[in-house]
Formats: structure tokens, C-alpha cells, sequence
């Protein structure tokens, strides 16, 4: 219940902070004119999914002022700036470098200044105070600043906060006077204008004519501001998601557990429900009192995990936080709805968990009640098993048809794997008790005989218990080959392209970083051979927004192996357009891609079966030149080198300390770059791995809780034992054997439904970005053995307890 409720807190906060700071900032402004849009609109700064705006005609801030009833306009000009501090630049992760214009009009500026004074000069910079805090700068400080016309040196006049929080949602901002914005982000026109509305005017008409500007759109202020919200919130909602499904296998674990709990508590109470039933008591009041009890429970267990979920966001926002993921600074935000949720599914989960025993307390007759028992028969009803082997062949026939036919709509079946194994767990158990004695009585004596059929007596409770470590491992395992898949699928076109001797990438993976003069000051070395680059914008091709890749069609393919099946690269330098397509037949055809300035129609002259690699790599290809003329001024993305044949290792140190000194970059041989293609996604795994970590402790919790009334159901039986001569050794041995057996059955099971349901999954869902399905082998085989050695020490401690008691103790214990 904590792991829920703070997710559920986590998730209100993101959402709510982001909402409050927006709109809290953006108070004063009544409409927004902008750029047309093109294309489909959606994503955010960095995605090649997002939609495209035309840029405005220069004069639109005066046109905009003359329009009747608009009582305030501010232009806002925006574009890329990274703060560089003593050669290194500052910020990763998933927050955007922004560099924007200060707006005089403090009505209309969403910043407001902690301290220090606005820039006004050419070089005078105001930065938001998270950026100062990271950065360790004070007002008066010298720093440096990348924009997509170089490094430019500049002093720090002020600090500034968006509306009361220290940063804007996901971004990291530089503002710059008037007098520099236009030269330093290389841009003629404003991104947008705001538009302050004349008290007392027709805000309908005011917007009207607004509308009727040539080459612009209008955006009422509240429409604006709920863009804003969505935008700083959905590269988020994926998170949110993960979270949220952790936290349901969580609850799932728990619940087995919970039923587990139960179902032993009540059976040892069997003598004391069927002395209340002799003595009058009815079916109905046995149920009650067990449900009543499940009530208590489940209210106090969910109110601690309230207090604890609340005050672990913290915890969970710094965990988070360790993947490069950016989340909002400040007090959590705990809603109504949230605690009703999480109250709801902590108290009825308790109490789905204690009915079905309650319902088997309740309905045993007085007389079988009072009879001396085990906890649960040990047969394994064939009804159920015949049904459980019916849904796991539907949900093997349904994995096999969303593989065969490409289609998810037959993964609903193949979900029905898991309430298949429900079914046949205690039969699985059953066998694998019987199958495994011979092999557990050779290995460990009749220690492992005694082991073996402990797990066959009581197969519901071994199975259901087997449940709660098969759903976390199976998890682990999940998102292992999720992982694997995803690595290869985005690493694949660099492992079969590249060629160059050494690569030069950008500070962060979705955004270009690295400044455009190094790959000229690289190619200065006297052991270069040959140097190129690659640099991206973001155009509409037929109206969805794509990544265009600038390149120099004659050096790149010395460097890069775009592997062509039709048409000439060379050919871009007179204007074409290279495709990445396994369809020859586009050679030939005529494409249109929109930029935010100008619209380029271009020949297809070459199609290409591989692109550079990476979560942005182009789908098109034009020559860079065609590129910085359709948009301007561009940073580098990548930067590819090649050194002269017997060139000493000093030459490629002279370029790592080329690249090194200029801010924005990262240096990588041929083979680190190789290594790390598909990086971009290993913290957030180290964040899977952390929480499946925590589902999977949850259910050895399980494993410990159910080992330990399981042994105390035994007492007499190991009583016995002792009496008969065994030591504690063997009694530890026993318990641990069965729960090492156990565990290897929940974890192989986990494992094999993980392969094959993502198997599927994978396949079907995964689009160009995992063309294949690999399974890290290796991974889950060291999964498989934590879990079992997991599962042996959870059940150590209840172990070494029973191990303890005196004989007469135990033997004299009432089942």
C-alpha cells in the first residue's frame, strides 16, 4: 500500500505542479499568436513526433499592438541554449536547454526575478534558479552560453523563478535581452507574440481580429495554458504508467499473500468455528467475524501505508531522479481521489483475500470441524486442473496468432497464461514434489523426502505461494528481454553501419549539442584523415513530423554504411532527398517536407535500407547545405572521424581533448560507440530493475510469511520429528529444501511465461524500433538463481526459529 499510495502522490504531484506553476505564470496573458501549425500536433521538445510551427513575419509584433483592444503584446523569441560553466556544460537527462528573450512587461513575463536585475546588454544573461543551483553560479558570475550559432561568453545579471517555482516544467532556461536574442538563436521572427487583452474589451472580437492576421494563429490564453499543462506532463505519463503497474503487481503479491495468511489462520481455527457452530452459531456470523477481522486488518495495514506512501515520495522522486528522468521540485501534492483509491484496494483487497477461506470456515459442517485436520486437502481436483490446461492451450493458441497475424488483438488471450497457471498450480506443484523426490532424496537424505512431500500435502498453499515469486520474477524477466529487445533494435543500425575510427556525440540523445565549428578544428589535426557531421531539424513529411538529417553525401558514406539499394547519395548535393526504405520503387518520386521557414520539394535520388542509429535517426537525408538553408543554423548531432592510416594513439588523444574542451560533446571510439548504442535506456532499466527489486522482495515477504505459519500448522508433525531423532540441522534443512524447491518452480515458471508472452508482445507491439525479440539468456538464468537463493533465505529465519523451540514444545503444540 505504500509503494501504491506513493506512486498515486508522485503522480498527482507531477500533474499538479506542473498545472499550478503554468498557470500561475502564464496569469497575465490573454491569447497567443503563433506560427501555423503543420502537421499532426503532440509530443514535446526533443520528439520527432511533435508538430511543426511556420515561423511569423518579423513586423508581427507591431501588427499585433495595432489591433484594437489589445491593451499589451510581448514578443517571445525561443530557441536552443546550454549553460557552459568553467568548460563544461550543465544539465542531462530529459529536461530541454531553452534560451528565451526577458520580457519587459512583468504582466506578460512568466519569469520573475529572485535577484539581481534584467539583462539589457548585449552579453548579460539572466538563468532560473534551478539552473543556478545546479551550476553553483551567482549573480556577477562569467559563464558561457552554446546556442545554434556558437559559444558566446556572458555575465550573469539575475536569477530568476517561473512564477514561484525554481524552473519551468522540464526545462532549463536562459534569457536573453532583445538585443541578443535575434543574433544568438539565430532567428529573424518571434517564436510567438502574448497578448494582453484591454480591460472592459469584446475578449471574442479582441480574438477575432487577432485571427485575421495573415500567416498566424491564435490561441485563446486558458487553450494555451492547458497545451502548456499537456506538454509538460505527457513525456512524463509514460512513468506514471510503469509506476502504476508495479504498484498492481504489488498489490496482486500482496493479496496472495494476504490469502495465504487466511486460509492457515482460519483451518487452525477450525476446532473453535465448529465448537461456535455446535453451540448455535450460524454460517453467516463464522464469516462475519472472519471478514470483521479482515476488516481491522486491512484498515490498519492501509492507513500505515498511507503515512508511509506519503512520506516515501521523497524516496521514490530521488530513485526516480537517478535515470536522467527530470521530475518537478517541490511539496508533494496528496488529492482526495488518491487516498479514496488507494483505501478502497487496501481494504478490499483484504477482504477478496479472507472471504474464499471465511466461505470454507463457514460451510464446514460442526462435526468434520471438530475433527483434528490438516489445512487443506491434498488432493488436487482434476476439474480444476482440466480447465487450467484448457486456458493455457487458448493462451498458447492466442501468442501463436498474434505472432502468425501481427495482430494484438489475440494477446487478450494469450493474457489467459496466467489465471491457466492459477488453475494448475497446485497440480504443477503436485508433480514436480513427486517428480523431484528421487532426485531430493539422493541429494539430501530423507531430508529431502520429507521436503518433497510437504510441498505435494499442501499443494493449494504451496502453489498460491509460488504465485506471488512467479509474478515478480516473471516481471524481472519481462523487462529484461523488454530491455535486450529494445538495445539491439536501436543499436542494430550502428553495429552494421558504422565505419569511422571515432564519434563525436551530443551531451544528451534527443537534442543536438555539439557546437558546428569542432568538426572543422577536428579536421585541422594532422592525423585526420577525413571528419563529417550530421546534424537534424525536424520537417512535416506527409503531415507527420519526421527527423531530416543534414549530411555531406560524398564524406558519410566513407564513414557510414547507409547501405543504398537504389540511387546515388552524391546525388543530394544537387537537391534530393535520400529515404531510409526497403522499397526501391520510391526512387524516382517527389517528396515535400515543411520546415518551421520554408517548404523544400525534393526528388527522391536515393533510398537506404539503414539510417545513423539512435532514438533520433533520420528517416531522410538531404545535404547539409539544402538543411541550413531551409532552417538555419543547426548544431551538430553527431560527428564522425576517420584517422590516417598507422596514425599513433597520440592523434587520437588530440582529439579527445579537442572534443573534451568544446562543451556539448562526448568522445567515443568506434567500439564505445558501439557499446553504448541504446544507452540512452540503460538508467531507466537500472530504475526497472529497482522497483521489480521491490515487487519481488514483497513476495518473498510471502515466501517467509507463509513458510512460518506453514511450520507452525506442523508443530506436532515436527515435534515428532525431533522426538524421533532428527537434529536441528536436518529440521533447517527440511524447511529450507522445500522452500529452494518452491522457489525453483515459481522462478522457471515466471521465466518461461515471461519469454513467451513477450516473445509475443515484442513482436507484435514493437514497430521499427525492436525489429526482433532477444532474450539475454544469461540475465535470466542469473534470475532464476537469485530467486531461488531469495527464496531460501526468506525462509531461513521461520527455519531457524522451529529450530530452536524445545521438542516437547512443539510436539505438544495444538495444530
Amino acid at each position: 500500500m505504500a509503494f501504491l499510495v506513493a506512486t498515486l502522490v508522485l503522480s498527482d504531484s507531477m500533474r499538479g505542479r506542473a498545472a499550478n506553476d503554468i498557470a500561475e505564470a502564464m496569469a497575465g496573458t490573454d491569447a497567443v499568436v503563433q506560427g501555423v501549425a503543420l502537421g499532426e500536433p503532440g509530443g514535446g521538445p526533443g520528439d520527432p513526433a511533435r508538430s511543426v510551427q511556420r515561423s511569423l513575419d518579423p513586423d508581427i509584433a507591431e501588427r499585433v499592438a495595432e489591433v484594437d483592444g489589445v491593451d499589451a503584446s510581448a514578443s517571445q523569441w525561443v530557441g536552443f541554449a546550454k549553460l557552459v560553466v568553467d568548460g563544461s556544460s550543465v544539465g542531462t537527462g530529459t529536461a530541454s536547454d531553452i534560451g528565451r528573450n526577458w520580457v519587459a512587461d512583468p504582466a506578460l513575463n512568466p519569469f520573475q526575478l529572485a535577484s539581481g536585475q534584467a539583462p539589457t546588454e548585449v552579453g548579460e544573461i539572466v538563468i532560473d534558479r534551478s539552473l543556478a543551483d545546479n551550476a553553483d553560479v551567482a549573480v556577477g558570475d562569467v559563464v558561457q552560453v552554446l546556442t545554434a550559432t556558437g559559444m558566446h561568453d556572458a555575465t550573469i545579471t539575475g536569477i530568476a523563478t517561473f512564477a514561484q517555482a525554481d524552473a519551468a516544467p522540464l526545462q532549463r532556461t536562459v534569457l536573453l535581452p532583445d538585443e541578443t536574442v535575434s543574433a544568438w538563436l539565430d532567428t529573424a521572427a518571434p517564436t510567438e507574440v502574448l497578448v494582453g487583452i484591454a480591460e472592459g474589451a469584446d475578449r471574442t472580437e479582441v480574438l477575432g481580429r487577432l485571427s485575421a492576421l495573415s500567416d498566424a494563429e491564435v490561441v485563446d490564453g486558458p487553450d494555451y495554458i492547458q497545451t502548456m499543462q499537456t506538454d509538460a506532463t505527457s513525456p512524463l505519463e509514460f512513468l506514471t504508467v510503469f509506476l502504476l503497474a508495479f504498484a498492481v503487481v504489488a498489490v496482486l503479491i500482496g493479496v496472495t499473500i494476504i490469502f495465504n495468511t487466511f486460509t492457515l489462520t482460519v483451518a487452525r481455527r477450525r476446532r473453535e468455528s465448529g465448537l461456535l457452530r455446535a453451540i448455535g452459531a450460524e454460517r453467516r456470523q463464522v464469516l462475519g467475524g472472519v471478514v470483521i477481522e479482515s476488516v481491522f486488518v486491512g484498515t490498519i495495514a492501509t492507513l500505515l501505508g498511507i503515512v508511509l506512501g506519503v512520506a516515501g515520495v521523497g524516496v521514490l522522486r530521488w530513485v526516480v531522479g537517478l535515470t536522467g528522468v527530470s521530475l518537478l521540485t517541490g511539496p508533494s501534492i496528496v488529492s482526495p481521489t488518491s487516498i479514496a483509491i488507494a483505501a478502497t484496494v487496501g481494504i478490499g483487497a483484504t477482504i477478496l483475500s479472507a472471504w474464499i477461506p471465511a466461505r470454507r470456515a463457514a460451510a464446514t459442517p460442526p462435526i468434520e470441524a471438530l475433527r483434528e485436520s490438516a489445512a487443506e486437502a491434498s488432493g488436487v481436483s482434476p476439474a480444476r486442473t482440466a480447465s487450467g490446461l484448457v486456458l493455457a492451450a487458448a493462451a498458447i493458441a492466442g501468442g501463436a496468432l498474434a505472432v502468425w497475424t501481427s495482430s494484438p488483438m489475440w494477446l487478450g488471450l494469450a493474457a489467459a497464461i496466467i489465471p491457466a497457471l492459477v488453475l494448475c498450480g497446485p497440480a504443477i506443484v503436485t508433480a514436480t514434489a513427486r517428480r523431484s523426490a528421487p532426485v531430493a532424496r539422493r541429494a539430501a537424505g530423507v531430508s529431502g523426502s520429507i521436503a518433497t512431500g510437504n510441498l505435494a500435502a499442501s499443494p493449494r498453499r504451496s502453489a498460491s505461494t509460488a504465485l506471488a515469486l512467479m509474478l515478480g520474477t516473471g516481471m524481472v524477466a519481462m523487462f529484461a528481454i523488454f530491455a535486450s529487445s529494445l538495445t539491439s533494435g536501436i543499436g542494430s543500425d550502428v553495429r552494421e553501419g558504422l565505419k569511422s575510427d571515432l564519434v563525436v556525440t551530443s551531451a544528451t540523445p534527443d537534442f543536438a549539442t555539439i557546437d558546428p565549428t569542432l568538426a572543422g578544428r577536428i579536421a585541422e589535426q594532422p592525423d585526420v584523415d577525413a571528419v563529417t557531421s550530421l546534424s537534424i531539424a525536424e520537417g512535416i513529411v506527409a503531415g507527420k513530423a519526421e527527423a531530416i538529417g543534414g549530411i555531406d553525401p560524398t564524406a558519410l558514406p566513407a564513414m557510414v554504411d547507409l547501405n543504398p539499394i537504389a540511387g546515388d547519395l552524391a546525388d543530394l548535393s544537387t537537391g534530393g532527398v535520400a529515404v531510409v526504405s526497403d522499397d526501391p520503387t520510391l526512387l524516382g518520386g517527389t517528396l515535400e517536407i515543411e520546415f518551421e521557414r520554408t517548404t523544400l520539394e525534393a526528388p527522391i535520388v536515393a533510398v537506404v535500407e539503414r539510417s545513423t542509429g539512435g532514438f533520433e535517426a533520420p528517416l531522410y537525408f538531404v545535404d547539409a547545405a539544402t538543411l541550413d538553408a531551409s532552417v538555419g543554423h543547426l548544431l551538430d548531432a553527431l560527428v564522425f572521424v576517420n584517422l590516417k592510416d598507422g596514425a599513433a594513439a597520440a592523434a587520437e588523444e588530440d582529439v579527445q581533448a579537442l572534443v573534451q574542451a568544446t562543451p556539448g560533446s562526448f568522445f567515443e571510439t568506434r567500439d564505445e560507440h558501439v557499446a553504448n548504442s541504446g544507452s540512452e535506456i540503460a538508467a531507466f532499466g537500472n530504475f526497472i530493475d529497482g522497483m521489480l527489486i521491490l515487487a519481488s522482495f514483497i513476495a518473498l515477504l510471502g515466501v517467509a510469511n507463509t513458510t512460518a505459519l506453514a511450520i507452525k500448522e506442523r508443530s506436532g508433525e515436527i515435534g515428532l520429528l525431533r522426538a524421533v531423532g532428527a537434529t536441528r540441522r536436518e529440521l533447517r534443512r527440511i524447511v529450507l529444501l522445500e522452500a529452494a524447491l518452491l522457489s525453483f518452480v515459481a522462478a522457471s515458471i515466471g521465466i518461461a511465461v515471461a519469454v513467451g508472452f513477450g516473445w509475443a508482445l515484442i513482436d507484435v507491439t514493437g514497430g521499427t524500433e525492436i525489429p526482433s525479440v532477444v532474450v539475454p539468456w544469461s540475465r535470466l538464468a542469473v534470475t532464476l538463481v537469485v530467486a531461488v537463493a531469495a527464496g531460501v533465505v526468506a525462509a531461513a529465519w521461520p527455519a531457524f526459529r522451529v529450530s530452536r523451540v524445545p521438542v516437547l514444545e512443539l510436539a505438544g503444540r495444538d495444530r
